[in-house]
């Protein structure tokens, strides 16, 4: 059974998870977007040490510590193929808020929409989420969702970004997302956890 840990990082405060089974070191790591050596100590703390690094999309507090965590564990590093370019080319403005922010590595996988992870004994579905940048993409495993900036707690991310859009991301979380069953957890990249009935039923921007 699966277990998610949060470990929260940088000045934006970004949610980066670690998913495993407890008594398996093997793990997966997803949006660590700063603050490497925090996220290495909590690793190393419980023995853990992560195959697969996701990122539910290019901008840099989901991305900024993945090279760290991929020099040190040997992680394959893994984007939404409308992020790839994105994640090479980063805000400046983002990177420079961030204070320790270093280039991801290249991506051995763009994933698509549909598509199955197969990592640390766990097969994650790819859900192709557009909206708060190009290649957002969420990622379904075991009854939760990781959403990233896409959808938060009675709220929606940004799409006042360079490559946001407003009409795709409310599109994306009507259609895609609100299809989940009511009672998949939802794990955002900032702030509380929610589901998503009560998303459904109290979130005003997606009525």
């Amino acid at each position: 059974m699966a277990k998610i840990d949060v470990v929260q990082v940088g000045v934006l405060a970004t949610n980066c998870y670690v998913l495993y089974t407890p008594g398996v070191s093997d793990c997966v790591a997803i949006d660590p977007g700063s603050e490497p050596a925090k996220i290495i100590e909590f690793l190393d703390s419980k023995q853990l040490a992560p195959s697969c690094i996701l990122s539910t999309h290019a901008h840099a507090d989901h991305t900024g510590a993945a090279a760290a965590l991929a020099d040190r564990y040997g992680s394959k590093f893994m984007i939404g193929a409308g992020d790839v370019m994105a994640a090479a080319e980063q805000l400046g403005w983002l990177k420079n808020m961030l204070g320790d922010f270093q280039e991801p590595p290249v991506p051995s996988h763009a994933l698509e929409h549909g598509a199955v992870v197969e990592c640390a004994g766990f097969q994650i579905e790819v859900l192709s989420t557009p909206g708060h940048t190009q290649g957002s993409s969420s990622f379904v495993v075991e009854g939760y969702v990781f959403t990233g900036d896409t959808l938060f707690r009675e709220t929606i991310g940004r799409f006042d970004l360079s490559d946001g859009d407003e009409h795709q991301e409310i599109a994306s979380i009507k259609n895609i997302l609100f299809a989940l069953p009511d009672e998949t957890i939802v794990l955002p990249g900032h702030g509380q956890s929610t589901t998503i009935g009560h998303e459904k039923a109290n979130n005003r921007y997606v009525r």
